[in-house]
């Protein structure tokens, strides 16, 4: 494992405190600037917060990006900017027993840390604008993405005077997006009274949904793992995490079936199976209204476009 990855997570730990679960990343005493990678699962990869904002890259896999009170699809070649506090987690789909090993990769750093930089250096002011937009979770898409990518990349190969130049570059390239390629997430005004139990609650839910998206996940099972009734329940997931229980499951596994179709041969029946559904006619409602087309077109539109499958239908 990278030493900077080693040394970096031994500095990271979650203190719970009456206001509030945050992980505390403790810089390294001669840096502003912190690079790391991880691999997926990872006890690190939850529904979190910490005062540094977050540069984000996902590297491999695809999943759901929870941001404040939004979900959006990611797949490899996301890249997002997370500003301080606000709470976020990165839900990739995988098999049981699957790891990522480069996952995602992250760069750290205090806001602070960046309106003292604009308050020397004048030609830096435009910054100030795209922090203001990290508060609202910033998406990178197109040319703007692919470049923030290679810095974020490149970040782990360069020593800690280099990194400072990778991170006014990288803002360069947030700063200079166009409105095509770059969007904010998070509705204006979100505003969630951050707590351990809060966090503590979604994660476990979290787990319990990414745990058995094969098999039965119900409203009530996930209550009841969490200590509080149904109808709670309902209501604190959609105000936490910005989507309904219900509707959370349905997109992580249509996911899933999206991703299979594209990079499998499995039979569609198979899918069907391995991302909880067990009857057809549900599963193609479903898909339908989550894509707006049929798993077999959509299998047929994305070879057309040049994807391989993975592995064969009787594997």
């Amino acid at each position: 494992m990278n030493a900077d990855i080693m040394l970096a997570d031994r500095r990271r730990t979650v203190v719970e405190s009456g206001s509030g679960a945050l992980e505390v990343i403790v810089p390294d005493a001669d840096a502003a600037v912190r690079w790391a990678s991880h691999e997926y699962p990872n006890s690190l990869a939850k529904w979190h917060h910490h005062p540094q904002i977050e540069f984000h890259l996902i590297r491999e896999g695809s999943g759901l990006m929870m941001a404040g009170d939004c979900v959006v699809p990611f797949r490899a070649g996301h890249v997002a900017l997370i500003g301080s506090n606000l709470p976020r987690n990165w839900v990739s789909d995988v098999k049981p027993g699957e790891r990522l090993a480069r996952r995602d990769v992250l760069c750290h750093v205090r806001p602070q840390t960046m309106k003292a930089l604009m308050a020397c250096f004048p030609e830096t002011a435009r910054f100030n604008l795209v922090l203001r937009r990290a508060a609202r979770a910033m998406v990178l898409s197109g040319e703007s993405a692919q470049a923030a990518g290679a810095l974020l990349e490149g970040m782990g190969d360069h020593d800690p005077a280099r990194r400072v130049a990778d991170l006014i570059e990288l803002f360069g390239v947030f700063a200079d997006a166009p409105e095509t390629e770059a969007s904010t997430v998070v509705t204006p005004g979100y505003d969630l009274e951050l707590n351990s139990d809060t966090e503590r609650t979604v994660n476990e839910a979290i787990a319990y949904v990414t745990e058995n998206l094969a098999g039965e996940i119900s409203l009530e099972e996930a209550a009841r793992l969490v200590s509080m009734s149904p109808s709670a329940f309902s209501r604190f997931f959609k105000r936490a995490a910005g989507i309904g229980f219900s509707d959370f499951v349905r997109r992580l596994r249509i996911g899933r079936a999206k991703r299979m179709l594209a990079t499998t041969d499995r039979a569609v029946a198979r899918i069907r199976e391995e991302c909880g559904y067990d009857n057809a006619s549900n599963f193609n409602r479903r898909f339908l209204d989550e894509t707006g087309t049929t798993p077999s077109a959509y299998r047929k539109a994305h070879r057309k476009a040049g994807r391989k499958p993975s592995d064969n239908a009787d594997r």
